[in-house]
């Protein structure tokens, strides 16, 4: 086994963790804010949260079955996760656009280094057995 192919496996191993790992955290925080949350945004915010979770097991998930779909699902997991990151700012605590900005955009940026991890851990032209 060459040494390209350990590389890649340990980029996608590392990848798809912290994926689960970010899915427990929006999960289990979207779950605990339901009873906190008392304003519009504030509800808007914590759905947004819990679907960002769920798209996130949903990325791991097409990364195997359903490839067809990973590409609309990684597209609107970014989306999702920055709206989350850049809504909780404003509706929680003081609004602070020019923060939320800030975290809606470093959110779209971990979503696109993610979207490359998994592109570059498993290219089409080659199958990991």
């Amino acid at each position: 086994m060459s040494l390209r192919i350990i590389g890649r496996r340990g980029l996608l191993a590392g990848t798809l963790a912290f994926l689960i790992w970010l899915a427990w955290q929006a999960l289990s925080g979207g779950f605990r804010q339901l009873s906190r949350s008392h304003t519009v945004g504030q509800k808007v915010e914590t759905a947004t949260q819990l679907e960002s979770g769920v798209l996130s097991l949903l990325v791991v998930v097409t990364c195997f079955w359903q490839r067809r779909w990973a590409a609309m699902v990684r597209t609107t997991w970014g989306i999702s996760l920055a709206t989350a990151a850049g809504l909780s700012s404003l509706v929680w605590g003081p609004a602070m656009p020019i923060i939320g900005v800030l975290f809606a955009a470093i959110a779209l940026l971990i979503a696109q280094t993610i979207k490359w991890a998994l592109g570059a851990a498993r290219p089409a032209s080659e199958s990991f057995r």
